[in-house]
């Protein structure tokens, strides 16, 4: 019995860790995507440095032209393609959206405003 108790517990550290992670990088994306909408270079490249560990973002990554712009030093190419990362992000996590619903219905997660600027809702 003492085995199995030791495995639960175990597992459950592993959950808690992981939410623990899951949480930290939700709170790292809110973080970069807010300091973007603030013209906030600065704190996008350390909230971007935080999602990354410091590590070079794949080519491939969907965070790939904001870690470019951001790198560049380009504030506008950021944010236009974090406004891009959201509404693939909201495509692909809302696959029953209406295509008639753009990125800044209601309905969305996230997406752009028609002022340009766009937000982030978990």
């Amino acid at each position: 019995m003492g085995s199995s108790v030791a495995r639960m517990s175990g597992a459950s550290s592993a959950q808690a860790a992981a939410t623990a992670s899951w949480q930290q990088r939700q709170q790292s994306f809110k973080d970069l995507f807010t300091a973007l909408q603030s013209d906030n270079l600065a704190g996008a490249r350390s909230a971007l440095q935080g999602l990354t560990g410091g590590t070079t973002v794949n080519s491939h990554s969907p965070l790939a032209g904001i870690a470019s712009a951001l790198q560049s030093g380009d504030l506008a190419a950021a944010q236009k393609a974090a406004v891009q990362f959201q509404t693939q992000r909201a495509s692909h996590h809302h696959p029953t959206q209406s295509a008639t619903q753009g990125p800044g219905s209601s309905a969305g997660t996230a997406g752009a405003t028609s002022g340009g600027s766009f937000s982030f809702l978990a």
